[in-house]
């Protein structure tokens, strides 16, 4: 049933296809339905099977697998969603919106009677922008591993070690030089081509520039689907840190 669904999608030929893992949330007729058995989840094995079907097939049908969950034609990338997984800054209007502006989050409020007296109080000069506070900069780097490690571009080493520092950077290239050696995480020069081992390791040993990793990026399908596992290693390594540089902002977008 899911190669023939795969198929049907691939025949429709979409400019973009999203494929998620079915979450069962309490209440729910679908809930109600797998609590009595009638409708069974697949096992972890089947479900990574499953991912690994949609990574081989919609990549055949020169589909960019350019997300954990997305996939697309060229040209066809959800650019609304780069500026969340790229942590940059952006505005939100309207109901119930946030926003992520100057190392600051804050959002609108959610009922509608609370908006309009938010929209009065606007128009006459008062804001109240429902402010929740700075982003700890251990926060800011966790959203900026967790989000790049789910896209095929990885974690740009550059842009990190110049927000964060570069002992960040030399941090996460050591915890994952296991999984760099499965395949599970690829390291990338400045031309997005794989970094042998060797060269890692002489990166790492501060004796081969030419070694110069500039990206990490989870392996497809297998790295992606140890995401989980992964990202909870680098946030290990960003949790232990005990002084972490301040939030640096990136240019609004």
């Amino acid at each position: 049933m899911w190669e023939e669904s795969l198929r049907l999608a691939i025949e429709a030929q979409p400019t973009h296809v999203s494929v998620y893992d079915l979450q069962i949330e309490q209440g729910t007729k679908f809930g109600r339905l797998y609590s009595l058995g009638e409708f069974p989840m697949p096992s972890e094995t089947q479900s990574a099977e499953f991912y690994k079907m949609a990574s081989r097939m919609l990549s055949d049908a020169n589909y960019n697998h350019y997300e954990i969950s997305s996939y697309c034609k060229s040209g066809y990338e959800c650019k609304h969603n780069f500026i969340y997984w790229k942590n940059k800054p952006f505005y939100g209007f309207g109901l119930c919106s946030a926003s992520f502006v100057g190392g600051l989050r804050f959002s609108r409020p959610r009922k509608v009677n609370d908006y309009i007296n938010f929209v009065q109080n606007l128009e006459n000069g008062f804001v109240n922008s429902s402010v929740e506070g700075h982003i700890h900069g251990k926060d800011t780097v966790m959203d900026v591993v967790m989000l790049s490690l789910r896209t095929a571009q990885g974690i740009d080493l550059m842009s990190l070690q110049e927000s964060f520092g570069s002992s960040i950077v030399l941090s996460l290239l050591e915890a994952y030089k296991t999984y760099f050696e499965s395949g599970h995480v690829v390291c990338l020069d400045e031309y997005r081509r794989t970094v042998r081992i060797d060269d890692l390791n002489s990166f790492l040993n501060n004796t081969n520039a030419e070694g110069r990793v500039a990206y990490i990026r989870l392996s497809d399908p297998e790295g992606f689907l140890l995401s989980n596992e992964l990202i909870a290693i680098a946030f290990g390594v960003i949790d232990s840190w005990k002084d972490m540089p301040p939030y640096q902002e990136a240019e609004a977008t």
